[in-house]
């Protein structure tokens, strides 16, 4: 999952020759969003959640994910959105736009396999009772999902598209004054948050196999794909001489380059 996100992040960066304060930009506004959201659901979720559990579980389970998708969708993407009301030329030109998506969902993945990573170290040092259960979760997960170390790469892949697809959308939207895409936006993150919400919500995780889960968002990274080329190929190169030579030092005036005032 560290891989991932560096090769996605150096990719767009040699593509597009964004400037790197853009991926930042996504880095900020992933951290802010999140930090919100989770606060948000340690009170929301307690309300909401337990009274869905008395209904039949296909309703239980949609529903879940319904309100898992759209409470993700309005932190993560109503921020970008905010953030581009407020300064427009976040979404100045495509390859801008879909670095600040790039920053937010290679920064996900970065830190989801520091995670994964330090959780399983640990579980070196863990003993007794509650070590063996971890190792024993462990194991269970990894017999019922075939390459389970390739599940999560796999899945970050899909959801940093997902990323750079959504909040291009939303980002150029606003800034083209396409406001019909700033409703594709949330629409492709609120599916992908929600089929990972459904998932939890109907207790499907660790029960069956991961590869079930990546197929279920496998459609919102798949669509993601020519929305990215397109928003490129419509607004990629739009201002982008000018942020190019804006990025590169300048070299000293010469005295015959200054004209003569008059």
């Amino acid at each position: 999952m560290v891989l991932v996100a560096i090769v996605a992040a150096v990719f767009w960066w040699c593509f597009s020759r964004s400037q790197l304060r853009w991926f930042w930009v996504g880095v900020g506004l992933w951290t802010i969003s999140v930090v919100l959201k989770i606060a948000c659901a340690l009170v929301t979720n307690p309300l909401v959640l337990p009274p869905l559990e008395d209904l039949p579980f296909p309703l239980h389970v949609t529903l879940g994910a319904l309100y898992s998708g759209v409470h993700s969708s309005l932190f993560e993407m109503g921020f970008t959105l905010l953030a581009v009301l407020i300064w427009h030329q976040l979404g100045r030109n495509a390859g801008r736009a879909i670095a600040i998506g790039v920053g937010a969902g290679a920064f996900e993945a970065f830190l989801l396999g520091l995670v994964a990573f330090a959780s399983g170290f640990a579980l070196i040092f863990v003993e007794g009772k509650a070590g063996e259960e971890a190792l024993k979760g462990l194991e269970h997960a990894a017999s019922i999902t075939p390459l389970y170390w390739l599940a999560g790469p796999v899945e970050r892949i899909i959801a940093i598209l997902c990323h750079a697809s959504s909040r291009a959308l939303i980002l150029l939207g606003v800034a083209k004054k396409r406001y019909m895409l700033i409703f594709w936006g949330f629409l492709i993150f609120t599916l992908l948050d929600g089929v990972a919400g459904g998932a939890h919500v109907g207790g499907f995780v660790g029960k069956i196999s991961a590869w079930w889960v990546e197929l279920a968002i496998l459609p919102c990274g798949l669509v993601s794909i020519p929305i990215l080329i397109w928003c490129y190929r419509r607004w990629g190169k739009e201002n982008q001489e000018e942020e190019s030579v804006d990025s590169e030092p300048q070299p000293p005036l010469k005295k015959d380059d200054l004209s003569p005032l008059e």
